[in-house]
């Protein structure tokens, strides 16, 4: 008997479903992370952990990010007054500038 799931029959009785993998899983239960809000247009992250998950809710024009891959690359992202959500990364730290010293906003996850 199975069940109606996204309008798609899933076979099965109800039982554990058994999986396996090897290798790094992602997944979004991150063990830290916070919000900033600087209002002299300047923010610099460096948590111990490794950040996963940028949103940046508030810049001016002239706003730019820099972000520090666990590579060693360095990453320079104009931002132009954009609300940005990034996604899977894998960044050590965070540089935002804004020349025009506007508010900058928003948060960050990792572990």
């Amino acid at each position: 008997m199975g069940v109606e799931q996204f309008s798609q029959l899933v076979a099965g009785d109800g039982g554990t479903l058994a999986t396996s993998t090897s290798g790094t899983v992602e997944t979004d239960n991150y063990t830290a992370g916070a919000g900033f809000d600087a209002a002299d247009g300047e923010v610099t992250l460096n948590p111990a952990e490794t950040i996963q998950e940028l949103g940046i809710t508030g810049c001016g024009a002239d706003a730019v990010a820099t972000l520090s891959t666990v590579g060693g690359d360095d990453v320079v992202v104009p931002l132009r007054g954009a609300n940005v959500v990034w996604d899977t990364l894998e960044v050590d730290s965070v540089s935002i500038t804004d020349s025009s010293n506007d508010r900058l906003t928003g948060w960050w996850a990792g572990e």
